[in-house]
């Protein structure tokens, strides 16, 4: 913003305006344009709208990872609601593992019985309730249309309340096997957020300076005791009204009065216009029921119980907490709504109450300092400055990502094998050094293997093909079998596992189908992939180092040295969850072929692939064969069968599998597990199987990209032998 003499402010876009005087010729033809406010609003909204466009692409990037965000969404705020406890047993002596592993089951046991309540208290009387409340509304309506006021407000609100309510319930009864997946996500992600997520903290804002860093952190830790309070707080006070109105109901004699009570405890959990809408519900439901005295006396009772919970048992069961004023409440709740139906009402507030108590601090870390502002913004705030400087880039950054992605998908048939190369020739690269350490030609060790690696992978795709692709049906209808009787046994309580073994077996099938219809293209890819891998082990080296020649001699340090890492992590990985895959799957063939259980060389070879999704594939492949077990076994069978998939699952997710990716890959398991997700909405199958090598080559070399994406380096790295470069630069994610 330059500022002219004739006391107009020139406007310049923001790659500009550090190249420009703030007088001269230039500034002063300028300058005669546009007159000062209206300079002022311009660099005012240009801010504002790059800012508002990058929050409306990371909204709708969560919006397509919707089962990522809700997990973690649910995983924080459960955990902010009894982190209290995980301090407390940690403080009395309790390791981070033991005491998160106390609390995690106690959290899941609590969220349990609550849906148990859901299952048996108001679920089944569902249709009943709406129906006592539609009949209430309709004698309400009657005898207003008799002494002539006008229904036609009441009829159309309570149709767009019905449509809003039926659209959104038929979209989360549809999505039973996404719901399930996002309690598994949420319930781990749970753990390692009570014990390592003040370590993950640490570690992301470990690059800000020290009193930004201080700032945040207390900032932060006193967001999460405030919204925990008020979570916890809410759920006694909702618990509270649940059982007085119970209590008021049954006196009396209200129909339906324990599902009512059910209404209202989740009402409770909506500030506002939940106790409003429930409250409104029983009403009805008294007058249609029994008489208009008896919704007077409700409501008279009501509203004494509110004035007490609110001035008395409010203040202590609240605290400290977050103070959300009603009027960002009654904005939140249907933002919440519009965005993602009911659970948005149901997270709306935590998340605003969050950003609440944190916004101050983020402004002022984001606020420059003095010395760091470098030209006069007039009106703008420097945080905003800061802000939508960061949000035009990042833009910027994400359209190039997006150009990327858009070019790939409509060249799978050159991407694909090209991909399938570099992992497998990563993979094969230690056998290739070997060999021609051995004196072997790089021409013949990389045909050698490639031909070794050709005839492998076409015997492990033929078998497939003969023995897992025609047996995908039975093994389908064997699980729904499974499962249903597991629902059965429960007495209906485990319904949502007999939808998800049905949507899982219906993604199986679907996968298995398009696999077939598109033999051909198939066929052209892991022919291209092999020829491509050849040349990639024979004359990769070369290309690579044609392609360093033209870097600076310090880039080029740090680019072969995360070039290294990022073909460890390639190798390491396929070779590490091979292992597990072909342990795991071998295992499981060896138990179900002795218990004599059908189908057991489809599920295992089934279960072989599933290994290559770290955690997710082992759990639904093992799960798979357990119901197959249950279907067709005995007793013992099961019991055996149930036995196995709970030890090689808790074995591996808690032994092998940290171990392996956490040498291979370096990542934190609570990454693999939100990755793997990720990877299917953004890539379907295959990016659950390559999204976490993706990942780890990224963890392995994100510090070296921004080092070459960087400035200079200092005299000293530059005069720094390569040798201590190199070692600089290998700074992995711990």
């Amino acid at each position: 913003m330059a500022l002219a003499p004739g006391g107009y402010h020139a406007y310049v876009p923001p790659s500009e305006e550090p190249r420009l005087s703030q007088s001269g010729p230039q500034a002063s033809s300028r300058s005669r344009l546009t007159p000062s406010w209206l300079d002022h609003l311009a660099a005012l909204g240009w801010r504002v709208l790059v800012t508002v466009a990058f929050g409306v692409v990371v909204l709708w990037l969560a919006s397509i990872l919707a089962t990522v965000t809700v997990s973690i969404l649910v995983a924080g705020i459960v955990a902010a609601t009894f982190a209290p406890i995980a301090g407390w047993l940690r403080g009395r002596g309790w390791s981070r593992t033991k005491s998160a592993a106390v609390v995690t089951l106690g959290a899941i046991l609590a969220i349990s019985l609550v849906i148990v309540l859901i299952a048996l208290a108001f679920i089944p009387y569902v249709p009943q309730v709406i129906a006592a409340v539609q009949e209430g509304a309709v004698r309400i309506q009657g005898e207003l249309a008799a002494a002539g006021a006008s229904t036609t407000a009441i009829t159309d609100a309570q149709q767009q309340l019905q449509t809003w309510l039926a659209t959104n319930i038929s979209a989360i009864a549809g999505s039973i096997g996404t719901l399930v997946t996002v309690a598994i996500l949420s319930g781990i992600l749970l753990f390692f957020l009570l014990q390592d997520g003040d370590k993950a903290w640490v570690w992301t804002i470990q690059a800000a300076s020290d009193w930004r860093r201080e700032r945040i952190t207390s900032s932060g830790d006193d967001a999460l005791q405030r919204v925990g309070g008020y979570l916890r707080g809410t759920a006694v006070l909702a618990a509270l009204r649940a059982a007085t109105d119970l209590v008021f109901l049954f006196l009396l004699g209200v129909p339906l009065a324990a599902p009512l009570a059910v209404l209202v405890f989740f009402g409770g959990f909506i500030p506002y216009v939940g106790g409003f809408v429930t409250t409104v519900i029983l009403l009805i439901a008294a007058y249609s029921a029994v008489s208009p005295q008896a919704a007077l006396v409700l409501f008279v009772l009501i509203a004494i119980t509110n004035v007490i919970l609110n001035n008395v048992v409010r203040p202590v069961v609240y605290g400290k907490t977050v103070h959300i004023h009603p009027a960002v409440v009654l904005i939140a709740l249907p933002a919440g709504a519009t965005v993602a139906g009911i659970v948005g009402l149901f997270v709306a507030v935590p998340v605003v109450a969050f950003i609440t108590a944190v916004a101050g601090a983020l402004i002022a870390v984001i606020e420059p300092e003095r010395t760091d502002a470098a030209r006069d913004t007039g009106l703008v705030p420097g945080w905003l400055d800061r802000l939508a400087q960061w949000s035009w880039r990042l833009l910027v950054g994400a359209a190039l990502m997006g150009f990327v992605i858009a070019v790939v998908i409509q060249v799978p048939l050159v991407v694909v094998p090209v991909v399938l190369a570099i992992v497998l020739a990563a993979t094969f690269l230690p056998i290739l050094n070997g060999l021609t350490q051995r004196g072997w030609g790089r021409n013949r060790a990389a045909l050698t293997i490639t031909a070794g690696a050709f005839l492998i992978i076409s015997v492990i795709l033929a078998a497939t093909t003969f023995v897992l692709v025609e047996q995908l049906q039975p093994i389908a209808a064997q699980a729904s079998t499974g499962a249903s009787k597991i629902a059965s046994a429960a007495g209906g309580a485990l319904g949502g596992v007999e939808s998800a073994t049905t949507e899982t077996s219906d993604a199986l099938l679907k996968a298995a189908t398009a696999l077939v219809a598109s033999t051909a293209s198939f066929v052209v890819i892991v022919v291209l992939a092999t020829l491509l891998t050849f040349y990639f082990l024979r004359d990769g080296s070369r290309a690579w180092t044609t392609v360093m020649a033209r870097l600076a001699p310090w880039r080029r340090t740090d680019v072969d040295a995360a070039g290294t890492r990022a073909a460890g992590v390639l190798g390491g990985y396929m070779i590490g969850t091979g292992a597990i895959s072909l342990f795991g799957a071998a295992t499981q063939l060896l138990i179900m072929l002795v218990l004599g259980i059908p189908l057991a060389l489809p599920l295992a070879v089934l279960s072989f692939f599933g290994g290559f999704i770290p955690y997710i594939g082992s759990f639904i492949t093992t799960g798979i064969a357990f119901l197959v077990t249950v279907a067709v076994g005995s007793p013992q069978d099961i019991a055996i069968m149930g036995i196995f998939t709970i030890v090689f699952n808790i074995v591996t997710g808690n032994v092998v599998a940290p171990i392996v990716y956490g040498k291979a890959v370096n990542l934190h398991p609570a990454i693999v597990l939100i990755a793997i997700p990720a990877g299917a909405a953004l890539a379907g199958v295959i990016g659950m199987f390559l999204i976490v090598p993706f990942v780890g080559v990224v963890a392995a070399t994100w510090r070296t990209v921004l080092r070459v994406f960087g400035d200079e380096p200092h005299v000293a790295d530059a005069l720094a032998p390569p040798t201590e470069l190199a070692a600089a630069a290998v700074d992995p994610i711990t």
